[in-house]
């Protein structure tokens, strides 16, 4: 498994808790460093949870408060960054703090009332609970996404986080902005910085052209990857939304029949499958229908976002590149590759 990977599945639940434990240790650590007696004598909100276990050392308590801090950033640096190796180290790291942490109190209760005690029962619980959890979800997420991809792995291992390149890296920071994770096909394009410069180019190009109404193309989009088997593609389009609801995805593979679309919507989605079959498959009389709607820059635009949507499936299927997770916990719109494929040509 490569310790470089951004954490897929779960990936909003593992930042929650890493957000969670950090920031909680980084307060604490404020707390105990620069107020160390009041640490000690009022925490939590006056309930003296530390004080009923004396003796007050200023000097413990401030490394403590320091050791703390160092604690929580970390959690929150994996939790920005969100890659297994990251992840996992501060994980562990805290799990090494809490386990005999939290096995010292519950042997150490006695002078607590009920209240209390249970009140350190469950938070301390807690401590050890989430982030064991946290870790197991960030290391099977690799090898539950492994087994889903359509080649049963990445063909080839994509550009760490740790790349001389400051295209790459630059991409990589670009895209952990925008979606929350380096995407995986930008990380295998990375091999190719001058590919890559190109590919960025023609999505900037394509993401800023809006002539044509930003639903109306990503239907297009969503129809393209189907038709062309793209896991990834369904995936990360399904998440976008771009004002394609999930009853209008749910639509999509019988659109020419139910009746749920629009006649021009209906009609770019014609347009989207004729376009991802093989061959193409676009009529005379299909695309003057659509001269009727669209001027010819628009019609140059929405014929460039899906045959881009084409190269985008066709790379991903060559490199092995499956789900990445980004609609995990919502409706994915399902590869539908039957279509694509035609008849071979009869022999002369």
């Amino acid at each position: 498994m490569n310790n470089e990977a951004t954490v897929t599945r779960h990936r909003f639940a593992i930042r929650a808790v890493l957000v969670q434990l950090g920031g909680i240790q980084f307060v604490l650590g404020l707390y105990a460093l620069f107020i160390p007696l009041s640490f000690y004598e009022d925490f939590p909100l006056g309930r003296n949870w530390v004080e009923v276990l004396p003796a007050y050392n200023e000097h413990l308590v401030r490394d403590v408060g320091g050791l703390f801090l160092g604690a929580g950033f970390l959690l929150l640096v994996a939790a920005v960054r969100l890659e297994r190796r990251w992840v996992g180290i501060a994980l562990i790291s805290y799990l090494l703090f809490s386990i005999p942490h939290t096995v010292w109190h519950l042997f150490n209760l006695e002078p607590y009332s009920t209240g209390d005690a249970i009140g350190n029962a469950v938070t301390l619980a807690a401590t050890v609970l989430l982030p064991l959890w946290a870790l197991w979800a960030t290391f099977s997420s690799g090898a539950a996404r492994q087994a889903a991809t359509p080649t049963g792995g990445m063909r080839i291992e994509g550009v760490p986080d740790s790349t001389r390149s400051p295209l790459a890296r630059i991409s990589f920071i670009e895209s952990r902005r925008r979606f929350g994770e380096v995407m995986e096909p930008l990380r295998v394009l990375a091999h190719n910085p001058l590919v890559l410069a190109g590919y960025g180019a023609h999505e900037m190009a394509s993401e800023r052209s809006t002539r044509v109404p930003e639903r109306l193309k990503h239907l297009a989009e969503l129809r393209a990857a189907m038709l062309c088997g793209c896991e990834w593609c369904c995936d990360f389009g399904s998440a976008l939304g771009k004002g394609v609801s999930e009853e209008d995805m749910q639509a999509l593979p019988l659109y020419a029949s139910n009746g749920h679309f629009s006649e021009l919507e209906a009609l770019v989605l014609d347009y989207a499958t004729g376009i991802s079959r093989t061959p193409v498959d676009v009529t005379d009389g299909q695309f003057a229908r659509l001269r009727e709607h669209f001027d010819e820059a628009q019609l140059v635009e929405l014929t460039d976002i899906i045959a881009l949507e084409n190269y985008r499936a066709r790379f991903n299927w060559a490199f092995g590149i499956g789900s990445q997770g980004f609609a995990e916990g919502a409706f994915c719109v399902r590869p539908d590759p039957a279509p694509a494929s035609a008849s071979p040509p009869p022999a002369p």
